[in-house]
């Protein structure tokens, strides 16, 4: 009777630093992979993060580290943080894995703050290959060995970079890319470079003979095989872009395969040239819902593992992107007018209007600054468009939005997502800084809902009019309630309440928290609902002043150019006195990870801080 081997059992939270997975077998490095898969599903259930793109690339991150020495001769470069956990576990946090994405926690993306073999802080996608192209410049006996998905390949900035690399062959230790292809980034992969993905991954008589010669041959053999089988496919396939760019293409190869992996890393190490490794993932493999629903397994709230739904209640609670998408679904139904997202299909909600309205619906992969110029090219052919992104995500697009639609006064109507503060993914991913970037642009009016019913509302004057018009609204929910499609907001700034000791002027959902105050403490505030920020009402702004009374000023953004500078500006011209007070983030303020209502309080946004700040204008 055979025996099964015993797996072996490693105390994960004792690891210190990756030099102990050289000493591991093969068999012991398929047991580690089996518990680390087990260790994230079992910690991101009960913190919530990045969960499918991180089970992926298990095999791949435990070959890197064990053929790739970092203390000594490579730096390992990670595209995102979504790709970082295990890098993360084998770099000595597992320890911290229960507080990831918590108040003062671990980070769920890469941070130099927290360990040495975070070398490059990669927050946004795309970004890598430029950086490892700086690596090399300063120090080029050291090889950069870059980590990089699919989708964030086809980034405008990771062409830039992958062009470069290829370009200058003259550095005596010449970079490692690994092409992590799985088909998907948030969604799937989509574009010309995803086809070509396809027919790299089809020819299985390739991938056969590749991966027989890999596992079974000597090293020389091996590269052997590896000249000869680039000349048949040069005979039976199209040109492969990365060998015409200089690098030294070998794949594609199952990515889960650590031994294979192992092989291929050190023949690509003995190599002096560029070298591209093109590996195929299973996204989410390991976990049954995440296997089946990547998409929505991509970045998840705590869930319970046995049943892969989540912990939180969500049953009776609408999100903005979600009632701004069916608002969108029962709008495209008489009137026509497209809809394009940068990759942000899921987290926009769209999915229902695309399955409805498949043609009006463009996710152009993660490529913001192509689905800025898009939106502006369709508007000047005169055609209703509809742009989606998160506010993180805008600023990577801050020339497009300025030159090609404001300046040109294009009638591009831009939903922001996801701005104010953004619980859990930490200082690159705040949604703060906008309004301080529209706010300099031209033409462009610049808004902000206090609820989902006057978000439509503002889609809705949005639609009736002809400049750039940007709605912008939280990661929130409310309860979900009956919403009237066709109601129009006014752009005018709404006075709730009449107070005459002093006034407050905010904007976004905090202008209801504030509402709820002054009602509860019976203060003799006046509150104003300042929700076109641009331009300023200057008629309610000129009534405000005459009171000539202490007026507060609250916004979730960094204080710089925001609406508060808008109307010191205006007092001086008018000339009134009265003190003007500001509530916002300064000027270089570095939000940490945390959870939202965490962060609220360190800068002052909380109910009780808010409170207080109102109590204290009364003193002035």
């Amino acid at each position: 009777m055979r025996h099964e081997k015993k797996k072996r059992t490693f105390d994960l939270n004792a690891i210190q630093d990756p030099s102990f997975v050289k000493t591991l077998t093969l068999s012991e490095l398929q047991d580690l992979a089996d518990q680390i898969r087990a260790f994230l599903i079992e910690h991101v259930a009960k913190t919530g993060g990045h969960l499918a793109s991180n089970l992926g690339v298990v095999e791949i991150t435990l070959a890197m580290y064990y053929v790739f020495d970092p203390d000594e001769a490579e730096d390992i470069l990670f595209d995102t943080g979504h790709q970082s956990y295990v890098h993360k576990i084998l770099t000595g946090r597992a320890k911290d894995f229960d507080t990831l994405r918590q108040t003062n926690g671990l980070s769920g993306f890469i941070s130099r703050e927290e360990s040495k073999y975070d070398v490059w802080e990669s927050g946004h996608s795309s970004t890598s290959l430029s950086a490892a192209s700086g690596f090399l410049l300063a120090d080029p006996k050291r090889r950069p060995v870059i980590l990089i998905g699919d989708a964030s390949l086809m980034n405008g900035v990771a062409f830039e970079g992958l062009n470069f690399l290829g370009y200058r062959r003259d550095y005596p230790a010449n970079p490692i890319i690994i092409l992590n292809d799985n088909k998907m980034g948030v969604s799937n992969t989509v574009g010309a470079m995803a086809s070509a993905f396809r027919r790299l991954r089809s020819n299985r008589f390739f991938l056969g003979q590749k991966t027989f010669l890999s596992k079974h041959s000597p090293g020389w053999i091996h590269h052997l095989g590896h000249q000869i089988i680039r000349s048949m496919k040069a005979l039976v396939q199209q040109d492969n872009i990365f060998e015409d760019m200089g690098y030294d293409y070998y794949g594609p190869y199952n990515g889960h395969d650590i031994k294979l992996l192992i092989r291929l890393f050190k023949q690509a190490k003995k190599t002096h040239s560029p070298v591209l490794i093109h590996l195929l993932t299973q996204k989410g493999k390991g976990y049954e819902f995440s296997e089946k629903d990547t998409e929505h397994y991509h970045a998840v709230a705590p869930f319970d593992v046995s049943t892969g739904k989540p912990l939180q209640d969500e049953s009776g609670m609408v999100s903005y992107s979600q009632a701004i998408s069916r608002y969108l679904v029962e709008k495209r139904a008489k009137q026509d007018f497209f809809v394009i997202t940068p990759a942000m299909k899921v987290g926009e909600a769209l999915s229902e209007f695309e399955k409805k309205y498949p043609a009006s619906c463009i996710d152009v992969g993660i490529a913001e600054e192509h689905a800025v110029d898009m939106a502006a090219g369709v508007a000047l052919k005169g055609k209703d468009v509809v742009l989606f992104m998160y506010s993180t995500f805008a600023q990577r697009a801050y020339d497009e939005f300025l030159n090609d639609v404001c300046r040109q006064d294009l009638k591009v109507i831009i939903g922001i997502d996801h701005a104010g503060f953004i619980g859990g993914d930490g200082p690159t991913h705040q949604g703060i800084y906008d309004v301080s970037m529209f706010m300099s642009m031209p033409n462009v009016i610049l808004t902000m809902p206090k609820d989902e019913q006057e978000a439509i509302g503002l889609f809705n004057y949005a639609f009736s009019q002809k400049h750039p018009f940007v709605i912008r609204y939280p990661k929130d929910s409310e309860p979900a309630s009956p919403l009237d499609y066709d109601y129009v907001a006014d752009l005018r700034w709404e006075k709730l309440e009449e107070g005459e000791k002093a006034v407050v002027v905010s904007y976004g959902p905090d202008v209801l928290v504030l509402q709820k105050i002054i009602e509860e403490e019976k203060l003799p505030i006046a509150l104003i609902n300042a929700r076109c920020l641009k331009p300023i009402d200057e008629e309610t702004v000129f009534e405000l002043l005459k009171k000539n009374c202490p007026v507060l000023v609250i916004e979730q953004d960094v204080r710089c150019g925001t609406l508060y500078d808008r109307i010191v500006e205006k007092k001086e011209q008018l000339g009134f006195g009265g003190k003007i007070l500001s509530l916002g983030l300064p000027v270089g303020a570095k939000v940490p990870v945390g959870k939202e209502k965490d962060l609220r309080a360190k800068f002052g946004f909380s109910q009780e801080e808010l409170a207080q700040a109102l109590k204290d204008l009364l003193k002035d």
